[in-house]
């Protein structure tokens, strides 16, 4: 495992971040969106390797593979939890 699959790993996340943070208008800081994106990214990455190894280049695109899926299911979790509530539920202090 090289230091050119933790790079890969982080792009991807970086790419993730970047776009749900530009394109989900409930997330309010595009730089927290790019940040859960490669912790995710990383995590996923590194998991699939140190839990099914690298024995060859199909493990490693797989791990790839693996680490947008996580990426991805890191910045649902973040679209939830940052999601706004409703007119509705706002107080007014006018």
């Amino acid at each position: 495992m090289g230091a050119s699959l933790w790079i890969v790993w982080t792009v991807i996340g970086i790419i993730g971040g970047f776009m749900v943070g530009r394109l989900i208008p409930h997330i309010r800081s595009t730089a927290l969106a790019v940040c859960v994106g490669i912790c995710g990214a990383l995590l996923g990455g590194f998991l699939f390797i140190v839990l099914l190894g690298t024995g060859s280049i199909d493990m490693e695109v797989l791990s790839l593979a693996s680490s947008a899926v996580i990426c991805a299911l890191f910045l649902w979790v973040l679209s939830l939890a940052t999601r706004r509530r409703h007119k509705d539920d706002v107080d007014d202090d006018e």
